[in-house]
């Protein structure tokens, strides 16, 4: 039996409480009292609490149960004696029940609540009101005290030019921006904060219907010329609207004709068949345009074209197959949405399902979920027989089960939606005028809003539908697409706790735990994982993050506030529309000849404009955000999270949150304070240092650059902005202006130790995927890169790699080689750190060259026609000394990448006979193809320490050639079984699996950190908390890392991978071809190494010979310089000369060279069909082999995250 939801029980509750009231009900009223107890006690009874008078469901949203009887039995002047035992727990605290009243009822409240605290003998409970008395009181006062200057917003004409400024809407603040301030006017409710936040989010999509409404209006006022003027667009959907149902009633009039003419039995609707050259059958097509009245397929037609304008990178217009699909589908959901009203009514359980709590309206997304649902009960029904199990079904249930029909196809999608897209381009017309240069006439011309045309990108014929020029500026003019305001705001009371994957967060808007793009793979191991009880450490680590408390820093927003509304630029905040002055070059002489004057006119035009256009981006994202920040001020307020498919944690508001720049950072901070006490003088010090950019030093120094500076944190404190600015030259202004103000005060406070602080100071990794890689492999070298090994400062693992690059650009040099001859100063570290930073992540050597070539662009000391040439070395470089430095790191991420070749080349074994048996295909060009191939569906999956799976989305699309009424395309069905992509699963696995552990040891830390009572917040591998527990929380950042580690985890991935697909079975071909790959590319390595080893020496103790390195890192070398000699042979003939030779110890000889072929003596091999297999588990490599740092070490070095 389901049992109600929560709001259900509270409604009903709350309606019999309410009954209670003598005055009205008389004798009756301690009968519906008691009525409303045993209800009570009901719910808790489903939800565990067996007999006892505790709050049960809390994690089932329980509060609104005991908010409904609570407000019944205030409503009704009932005794609260029968709520007053649950009172005493915890869970339930009287300010949760009295923030659920109307603001007019809390008086009478709160003297009852006080009352009935005094004849029970409960203090607690009447502290308790008071306190919350006395913080209503103050957010009364507050809300009167202050008149905050608003935020002057970009205006609609900003970022555009004086000929395309609308000149009525001027001075009008941007839509986007007042139908923000619409929705932010909630908070500024004198009602209580949960109740605001209830606002809140049903005003978020308030200001959007409001601006469809108005659209409306303007359509139906057309005659007033001036409202006419304002809304052109608009008159002209309303008239394509009249000509497009007109044009469709004859085009369905004429294929009904068609269909009557043909004889009976081809006339009849058989399953529709597709190819290149025959479009739908009319008698298909008529069948599907008949679902919904003509002048709702029009209306829908012209929304979602003009809807679609401008996406997947097509200015101006659409691809023409995103547009006649989207038109497709909206068409099915129109047709389920009315299916349901009419066949279950308005009144029923399905309808309102569909209906979105904040508009109202049915949602698109809520349609599709009622109707996959209906069709899991149909099919349900047919299985086991209709009202079995015992099972309470909805009203009309039987009959929305008849009429239920499965999903459209994509096929079917597409050509219900190029007929409608067709009919739209031959009747939408508008009008163009223009000015003859000779004769200075008007013409006035009609021509089609839309045209159908083909543009080439990325090398490839799209074709595509281009709005005509007029309706285009019309579009950017007349704001009709309208703008969704975001409904993710911050959150003024503490998110729900995650329960299931798509429970917790907001109080009414749903989202889901996991961000993830189609992958229905993905959604079925996380629901699975979900109901199962595996997700409780990630949803808790979750849970961490989202109830931290934050609050607007008021000192830097006040600066923030002053320098926007003056317009001036400041720090990296462009400036107003009418204090920014652009250089447009002068345009050269019309008789001026030389071709190159109006190549190099034209190209610094065009980068004048992209600046103004990325300058007014920008002002419209800065003004979003002081926005926001204005409407929170005076609140605290809180940031729910959820994830990505690999566990990394994001804030859901987009806005004002860690994960956003540097003004976001420095406008936030925690919602409580604690004292510095005896270390926290000290890290607020250090937390100058790294924000100004002075962070590659010692923590002492750190420390003494702040001190050094005290002149310069006083004066911007006191003068930020008519001062020397000394903030202002930081690499993080605004978080450097906010350590200004809390050093400040402070340092000027009469006891420094006792001040109350709540800036977050922060603790960030070194390279965190290289930490990770390192303490995988047991890199003695690469764990002292990254401050895994203690040392005296940190260790700069981009002055490493950079030292040992240009020591071998010296030795090209000396060797004469050009390119290198080119590089006439050595390179810094900048050359290549974002490289470094992004090699963990699977960057590519082109990705890699055009890092570098940005840089080398900057420093301009290469000749523009050498930056190509000298990137590419530089970039091969660069990557041959971070795989040689970083050697484990290298070896595992090369382990994992040949792990996702095999899997994706892997067949289930009960798929290998029938793929046998169809070896081949051949298609009707007579081109023969692989069945096998077609089987390779596996995609590589594995599950987090903490229990999250991870499934990699990355698939090929199965495209097949339609031909529409507009033109042959070639269509994909994402929910069609497809087979892996196994390029992208074997280039992306290194960098995922590294943030799944990464998002792991931020999840661990987050738990241990809420154990003890420690804020913390987190931007991926920077963690924050106060300055007075920054120690305790890197002893704990250390002690998770450890504990993580500690577990053999490329073993675990391995037995893993084992558990999943080890009966798997691969083309034999397939399984050498990967492992020669791997094989080689080990040996091309080991090579190097050894031709580097004297470089490699150098960097690890100067001018110390090779011999000479601590034993740890000898070691390290002697392993990894091992592989030539064991890969140029097979195990048989090296064992134990290698190691003897090597000079290793017996317990540490281990197996490393990588498969480098396969026969019947290594492995089982069989035949299937007229190939041969293997099966997984035989040709997976064994882990690579790990160095000897113990990982333990970490918890000695200072400089781990710092």
């Amino acid at each position: 039996m389901r049992i109600p939801e929560a709001k259900v029980w509270a409604m009903v509750i709350e309606g019999v409480a309410s009954l209670g009231n003598v005055h009205n009900h008389g004798s009756s009223a301690p009968k519906w009292r008691g009525r409303a107890a045993r209800l009570v006690e009901q719910w808790g009874e489903a939800h565990g609490a067996r007999g006892s008078k505790e709050p049960a469901g809390m994690d089932r949203d329980g509060l609104r149960v005991y908010q409904g009887w609570f407000n019944g039995l205030i409503n009704s002047h009932s005794p609260l004696d029968p709520i007053i035992p649950y009172l005493e727990h915890s869970s339930l605290p009287i300010s949760s029940l009295l923030q659920g009243l109307e603001p007019s009822a809390l008086p009478l409240a709160c003297q009852a609540v006080i009352e009935a605290a005094d004849s029970h003998s409960l203090p607690g409970l009447r502290q308790d009101v008071l306190a919350f008395q006395g913080l209503e009181k103050q957010r009364r006062e507050e809300l009167v005290s202050e008149i905050i200057e608003e935020v002057t917003p970009v205006t609609e004409s900003a970022g555009k030019s004086s000929k395309q400024a609308h000149i009525s809407h001027r001075n009008e603040a941007r839509f986007a921006i007042a139908n923000l301030r619409q929705a932010l006017s909630a908070i500024d409710s004198s009602s209580i904060p949960i109740n605001r936040q209830r606002a809140l989010e049903n005003a978020s999509l308030q200001a959007a219907r409001a601006e469809l409404e108005e659209s409306a209006k303007r359509i139906q006022a057309a005659g007033d010329t001036s409202t006419l003027q304002r809304s052109v667009l608009q008159s002209w959907m309303h008239a394509w609207l009249g000509e497009l149902t007109v044009e469709l009633e004859k085009r369905i009039a004429s294929m009904q004709a068609e269909i009557d003419a043909l004889p009976e039995s081809k006339a009849a609707v058989t399953p529709p068949k597709y190819s290149a050259t025959a479009r739908m059958k009319p008698q298909v097509l008529l069948m599907y345009l008949s679902l919904l009245p003509v002048d709702k397929l029009a209306l829908i037609t012209i929304l979602e074209i003009m809807r679609m304008s401008g996406s997947g990178g097509i200015a101006d217009g659409m691809k023409v197959l995103r547009g006649m699909v989207a038109v497709g589908k909206a068409v099915e959901t129109e047709f389920r949405a009315e299916t349901i009203k009419n066949v279950a009514g308005v009144d029923s359980y399905h309808w309102l399902k569909t209906i979105d709590p904040q508009t109202q309206k049915p949602s698109r997304q809520l349609i599709g979920s009622v109707w996959k649902k209906i069709g899991e009960q149909a099919n349900q029904a047919k299985r086991v027989g209709k009202n079995e199990g015992g099972r309470i079904l909805p009203p009309n249930h039987d009959d929305m089960q008849d009429i239920w029909t499965p999903a459209w196809s994509r096929m079917i999608q597409l050509g219900v939606g190029s007929e409608l897209v067709d009919a739209l381009l031959k009747v939408a017309k508008v009008e163009r005028t223009a000015k003859d240069r000779n004769t200075g006439e008007i013409i006035t011309e009609l021509q089609p809003a839309f045209t159908h045309a083909y543009e080439y990108v990325r090398g490839k014929k799209l074709g595509v539908i281009k709005l005509n020029p007029v309706v285009a500026a019309r579009l950017a003019k007349d704001d009709i697409g309208v703008v969704i305001h975001p409904k993710h705001l911050p959150m003024l009371v503490e998110p729900r706790p995650w329960t299931a994957h798509n429970k917790g967060g907001y109080l009414l808007h749903s989202v889901p735990v996991m961000r993830y793009k189609e992958s229905l793979e993905q959604q079925k191991w996380l629901k699975a994982a979900s109901e199962e009880g595996h997700l409780e450490p990630v949803f808790h680590g979750l849970d961490v993050l989202s109830s931290t408390p934050w609050r607007v820093n008021r000192r830097v927003f006040d600066v923030v506030l002053e320098s926007w509304n003056r317009g001036e630029p400041i720090a990296d905040i462009p400036p107003s529309e009418d204090k920014a002055h652009y250089e447009f070059p002068e345009k050269p002489d019309s008789s001026d000849q030389d071709p190159q004057m109006r190549v190099q006119y034209v190209e610094k035009t065009k980068a004048v404009l992209a600046q103004q256009r990325k300058d007014h981006a920008e002002r419209c994202k800065f003004n979003y955000n002081i926005e926001i920040a204005r409407s929170y001020l005076k609140d605290i307020f809180y940031l729910p999270h959820n994830m990505d498919f690999r566990g990394r944690a994001y804030p859901i508001p987009p806005h004002l949150s860690p994960v956003g720049d540097d003004l976001c950072r420095g406008l936030l901070t925690f919602g409580t304070k604690k004292p510095l006490g005896e270390t926290g003088l000290k890290w607020l010090q250090i937390h100058l240092a790294n924000v100004y950019g002075y962070d590659k030093a010692s923590f002492a120094e750190r420390a003494r650059f702040a001190q050094e500076h005290e002149a310069d944190i006083f004066d911007s404190a006191d003068h930020p902005l008519d001062g020397k600015r000394w903030w202002l030259k930081a690499e993080d202004p605004w978080q450097c202006l906010a350590t200004c103000f809390e050093l400040a005060a402070a340092l000027r406070s009469p006891i420094p130790s006792a001040y109350e602080s709540s800036l977050p100071v922060h603790q960030d990794g070194t390279c965190n995927g290289m930490q990770h890689y390192a303490a995988l492999g047991g890199d003695v070298r690469g764990a002292k890169a990254v401050n895994l090994e203690a040392g005296d400062r940190p260790a700069d693992i981009y002055s490493g790699v950079v030292d040992i690059v240009n020591k071998v650009v010296e030795e090209d040099k000396k060797a004469g080689h050009d390119i290198a001859l080119l590089i006439k100063e050595p390179l810094g570290r900048k050359v290549v750190k974002q490289t470094v930073m992004t090699t963990v992540y699977g960057v590519t050597f082109v990705g890699a060259r055009d890092q570098i070539a940005k840089q080398l662009h900057a420093r301009g000391d290469i000749a523009q026609e050498h930056i190509f040439a000298v990137s590419s070395y530089i970039a091969k470089t660069v990557l041959n000394c971070i795989g040689d430095l970083f050697s484990g790191a290298k070896a595992i991420m090369d382990w994992l990448t040949t792990s996702a070749r095999l899997i994706s080349r892997s067949i289930p074994p009960t798929r290998v006979q029938e793929a046998a048996t169809n070896l081949t295909s051949t298609s009707r060009t007579g081109k023969i193809t692989s069945r096998a191939a077609k089987e390779f569906m596996s995609a590589v999956i594995w599950t987090t320490p903490l229990g999250l799976p991870v499934v990699q989305p990355y698939r090929k699309a199965h495209k097949k050639q339609i031909m529409t009424a507009l033109q042959s395309v070639y269509i994909s069905d994402p929910n069609a079984p497809s087979e892996v992509s196994p390029q992208k699963q074997a280039t992306a696995f290194p960098p995922n699996f590294i943030h799944s552990l990464d998002a792991t040891h931020m999840l661990l830390t987050a738990l241990k950190c809420k154990q003890n009572n420690l804020a913390f917040a987190s931007v991926h591998d920077s963690y924050w908390t106060h300055a007075a527990t920054v120690e305790k929380m890197s002893d704990l950042i250390r002690d998770t890392f450890v504990e993580l580690h500690s577990q053999d985890l490329v073993g675990k991935l391995r037995e893993d991978f084992l558990d999943r697909y080890g009966e798997y079975c691969i083309p034999i071909q397939s399984a050498k071809n990967i492992s020669t790959t791997a094989a080689k590319r080990k040996a091309a390595i080991a090579q190097r190494r050894k031709a580097m080893s004297v470089m490699l020496a150098e960097h690890d103790g100067g001018e110390e010979s090779f011999t000479n390195l601590d034993p740890d890192a000898r070691f390290d070398n002697a392993i990894l310089n091992a592989e030539v000699d064991l890969i140029a042979s097979t195990p048989k003939q090296v064992d134990v000369k290698a190691a003897e030779a090597i000079s290793l110890p017996a317990d540490k000889i281990v197996e490393i060279a990588g498969i480098s072929g396969l026969d019947d003596e290594d492995v089982d091999i069989f035949r299937a069909g007229k190939q041969n297999w293997v099966k997984f588990r035989d040709v997976l490599p064994p882990c690579p082999p790990r160095g000897v740092f113990e990982v333990r070490r970490v918890k000695q070095s200072a400089y781990f995250f710092s």
